[in-house]
């Protein structure tokens, strides 16, 4: 039994329901195990440098770092504490929730995937909660989005249930069962109580059946989307409850045994923040926190000192995967005793410093996402007119792909809104032009209304655009409303669909819009 719900009726009239609630239940499993395990790693019995550190994630939907200080001073000012670091060089790799999240969790691409439209193939992936598991830990997943949670918007989800306690089957089916109040574009409240109050229940009682009632390791993933993914204020609200959790869950003695990483997989990328003079980092530098407790700094103070090292040292998300695995084999007390990543091996683990002159190109973040860029503004010639128009036939042709014109409407340019160029510096400091190859950012419209911003690197030599990447082309508007002809996520944010009937002032109704799609 993973939940109940609880009804009291009127006593003279049964079918009138009076007072409903769900509660989900964490019970504890392989009881048999569990009774091996206690002698081995039972903090009281266990010498201190071989105890097995527990993990547990807790993740923000789209919130920035700099969205997290503006919006929850109080959970900032927790997370200040002794034993917390902040990964202010923390950038992300791509766009979505579920794209940013796989280099994570999985330590892969979206384009490394098999179809994840197939029924299996989540199940499939190498998830790290498996390697957890393998290594006698407890597992545990859960998200707040009943309707459409991380691994099941655009794909089946899992065939079998991936952890030893998930929520989202109970949570989804508390929601069908019960009255669901929507705000800030998501499930606010199911039945009497917040969505996000069901995770860290979940959560809670996770910690306190198995780390301080049984002393036995646990890794655990929980993660929130109902207050921050459509509407950047929707945090402050949520400020007070969540510091609460966290005292809740430092009365559980979570901090006392755990590595806990308050994280987000990327910031807002529509709305009035990316209108701010800083909303190209606002949309690209996430919100990432790492806790040690006081045990393990003592048992391992390099590792300490080198998360301290590398605050404002560049990482991406395929760091905090080498990281994640790299607690599984503490022993490796230099960077080149820990296996690397197959697919990318020169991902570092935080827990080993960082090199100070480190590429994006070195931690996987393409050109386009990259925040170690300096670029000028630099005039809307008719030369930067073509780019734009080259940028928008290539979107149509990758629509071409998998909609036709009957299903999403042709793009045209309307309007190039900003032109900025890189710079490159020669080793002395002064900037160079020499190189074939020029690097601009664009910020166009087009009609149907659109607001997109792509990354584009010019031949000097040849006239033509290189490299042009598709999906890693920004969209600066919403696409919520328009889009639900398609289910391609990628293409979501390209097309416009046909069947769409837009307001009567497009322009200023999109600009005025504050949601995106999952």
């Amino acid at each position: 039994m993973s939940g109940i719900i609880v009804e009291c009726h009127d006593v003279n009239n049964i079918d009138r329901i009076i007072q409903q609630d769900a509660f989900p239940l964490v019970q504890v499993r392989n009881q048999i195990d569990l009774k091996v395990n206690l002698s081995s790693s039972s903090p009281q019995s266990t010498p201190t440098i071989e105890r097995q550190p527990s993990v547990i994630l807790i993740g923000l939907d789209c919130m920035s770092r700099m969205n997290f200080q503006r919006t929850m001073p109080e959970t900032a000012k927790f997370v200040k504490q002794q034993g917390w670091f902040e990964m202010q060089g923390y950038n992300k790799v791509t766009d979505g929730t579920l794209p940013n999240l796989l280099p994570i969790l999985a330590g892969l691409k979206m384009g490394d995937l098999c179809s994840w439209r197939m029924p299996d193939c989540l199940d499939r992936q190498p998830w790290i909660w498996k390697a957890y598991k393998a290594a006698g830990y407890s597992t545990a997943l859960a998200d707040d989005v009943p309707s459409g949670g991380i691994f099941t918007t655009f794909s089946p989800g899992f065939l079998q249930v991936p952890v030893d306690h998930y929520l989202h089957t109970l949570l989804h089916g508390i929601a069908a069962f019960m009255k669901v109040y929507m705000r800030f574009g998501h499930s606010y409240c199911i039945g009497r109580r917040l969505s996000i109050s069901y995770v860290f229940e979940f959560c809670t009682q996770f910690v306190q059946r198995y780390m301080e009632e049984h002393g036995r390791p646990v890794f655990g993933l929980f993660w929130t989307a109902s207050f921050t993914h459509d509407h950047y204020y929707g945090a402050s609200s949520l400020d007070a409850k969540f510091l609460e959790y966290m005292r809740v869950l430092e009365g559980h003695q979570l901090f006392e045994q755990a590595i806990v990483v308050l994280f987000s997989n990327q910031g807002a990328r529509v709305g009035e923040l990316v209108e701010l003079s800083d909303g190209f980092l606002e949309e690209r530098l996430p919100l990432l926190h790492i806790y040690l407790p006081a045990w393990f700094r003592n048992a391992y103070p390099k590792y300490a000192e080198a998360l301290q090292l590398n605050r404002n040292r560049l990482c991406s998300n395929f760091d905090l995967h080498y990281t994640l695995q790299h607690i599984l084999q503490l022993n490796a007390h230099e960077f080149f005793e820990l296996p690397p990543l197959e697919k990318y091996p020169s991902s570092r683990s935080l827990l080993h410093p960082l090199p100070k002159d480190r590429s994006c190109e070195d931690a996987y973040i393409p050109e386009h996402w990259c925040t170690c860029n300096t670029f000028i503004s630099v005039p809307k010639t008719g030369e930067m007119y073509l780019m734009a128009k080259v940028v928008v036939s290539h979107i149509n042709g990758y629509l071409m792909k998998f909609y036709s014109n009957a299903t999403c409407e042709r793009l045209m340019l309307s309007d190039l809104e900003k032109c900025e160029r890189k710079l490159i510096f020669e080793e002395d400091g002064r900037e160079t032009m020499y190189g074939s190859i020029a690097t601009f950012r664009l910020r166009f419209h087009t009609i149907p209304y659109g607001r997109f911003q792509a990354t584009v690197f010019h031949n000097r030599e040849t006239k033509f655009l290189e490299r042009i990447h598709v999906p890693d082309v920004s969209r600066l508007s919403s696409y919520q409303n328009t889009s639900k002809c398609v289910q391609d996520k990628t293409a979501k944010k390209f097309c416009i669909c046909r069947v769409y009937v837009p307001p009567q002032n497009q322009t200023t109704a999109s600009r005025k819009v504050d949601k995106t799609a999952l």
